[in-house]
C-alpha cells in the first residue's frame, strides 16, 4: 500500500454487509481485487455474498487484515467495533467508517491517535435497507466526506480517496463538527420533516388526490426507525437547532397566510425560487466545500 496516493488495494475489507457496505463491495469489483466481508447478522452475510458484495465471507479478524477496511456499522456501535477494528488491523491497513455523524468519531480517532484510520460519510443511501437494495452505482456523483483528524496520516486519507473515486464518488475533507452542523439541515431534517408528513396524513380521510410532491417530500418516510433514531440522537444538538430554524421560518410563512398578506408569501416564495435556481444538485455550492483542505 504504501504512500502511492494512486492506491487501489489489492485486498478490501467491509465489516457490515448492509445497503452501504453491500453497495461499496459491488462499486469495487474488479478482477484484481479480493473483496472479503464479514457481518454478525448470517442472514445479511449470506444476502451479500449471494448477491456478489463480497467474494468471501471471513471472521472479523481476518477481515482486518486487508488493504483498506470499511466499517458500515450503525452509528451507535461505529466507536466500538472501531476500537476493535484498530486493535486487530494489520500493520499497513487502512480503516475508514460510514457513520452519518461524525463528531464523536473523530474525537476517538484523535484521542487514540490512529494514524490509519479515516473519519468518512458517504452522502448516499436509499430509504430502504439491507444488501438486497444494494447497487454498484449508487455511489456515483455523490459526495463521500472525509473528516480526518491531526493524527490521520495523510497517506491514509489519500488511499481511502483513491477508491472513493474509483466508486465515481467525489472525497470532500471538512471538519467534523462542520460535517454535523450541515448534514443536520440537509439530510437530518428532511427525514424529520417526511416523517411528520407521514404522520400528518394520517389524519386525512384519504390520500388518493396526492400526486408527485407528496411522493417527493414523503420518500423517506419509510426509512429504518432504529437506524434513524441512532443517528437523529447522535446529532441532536445540531438537528435541534435546525429544527429552531425551521420553526421560525414556517411561523413566517403561517402569519403570512392568517394575516392575509399576499406580497409578504410571494416574498418568500419568490426567495426560495431564486435559491434553488442556483442549487441545482449539480451545480449546488455545497456549503460543506468551504471546509475542503
Amino acid at each position: 500500500m504504501g504512500s502511492d496516493p494512486a492506491f487501489k488495494g489489492e485486498t478490501v475489507g467491509i465489516v457490515g454487509l448492509g445497503l452501504i457496505g453491500g453497495s461499496i463491495g459491488l462499486a469495487l469489483r474488479d478482477p484484481g481485487r479480493l473483496i472479503v466481508g464479514f457481518d454478525a447478522h448470517e442472514a445479511s452475510a449470506r444476502i451479500a455474498l449471494d448477491r456478489l458484495c463480497v467474494d468471501r465471507l471471513v471472521t472479523f479478524e481476518e477481515v482486518m487484515k486487508a488493504d483498506i477496511v470499511f466499517l458500515a456499522v450503525p452509528p451507535d456501535v461505529t466507536v466500538a467495533v472501531a476500537e476493535r477494528a484498530m486493535a486487530l488491523a494489520g500493520e499497513t491497513t487502512v480503516v475508514t467508517d460510514c457513520s452519518s455523524v461524525k463528531t464523536e468519531v473523530a474525537a476517538w480517532a484523535q484521542k487514540g491517535k490512529h494514524a490509519r484510520f479515516v473519519p468518512g460519510h458517504p452522502m448516499a443511501g436509499h430509504e430502504k435497507g439491507g444488501a438486497t437494495y444494494a447497487s454498484s452505482w449508487m455511489y456515483r456523483g455523490a459526495r463521500w466526506i472525509l473528516t480526518p483528524v491531526k493524527a490521520t496520516a495523510s497517506t491514509s486519507v489519500r488511499a481511502v480517496e483513491a477508491l472513493i473515486k474509483e466508486m465515481g464518488a467525489k472525497p470532500v475533507r471538512i471538519e467534523a463538527a462542520a460535517h454535523d452542523r450541515h448534514v443536520g439541515t440537509v439530510s437530518h431534517l428532511p427525514h424529520v420533516l417526511a416523517a411528520a408528513l407521514v404522520n400528518l396524513g394520517e389524519s386525512l380521510e384519504s390520500i388518493d388526490v396526492a400526486g408527485g410532491s407528496w411522493r417527493d417530500m414523503t420518500r423517506v418516510g419509510g426509512v429504518d426507525p432504529n437506524l434513524w433514531t441512532q443517528i437523529m440522537m447522535q446529532n441532536r444538538v445540531e438537528l435541534a437547532k435546525v429544527l429552531r430554524d425551521y420553526e421560525g421560518n414556517l411561523l413566517e410563512m403561517r402569519t403570512a397566510l392568517e394575516n392575509d398578506d399576499r406580497e409578504g408569501l410571494r416574498a418568500i416564495l419568490e426567495k426560495a425560487h431564486k435559491l434553488k435556481a442556483v442549487q441545482a444538485p449539480s451545480e449546488v455550492k455545497n456549503p460543506l466545500r468551504k471546509g475542503k483542505r
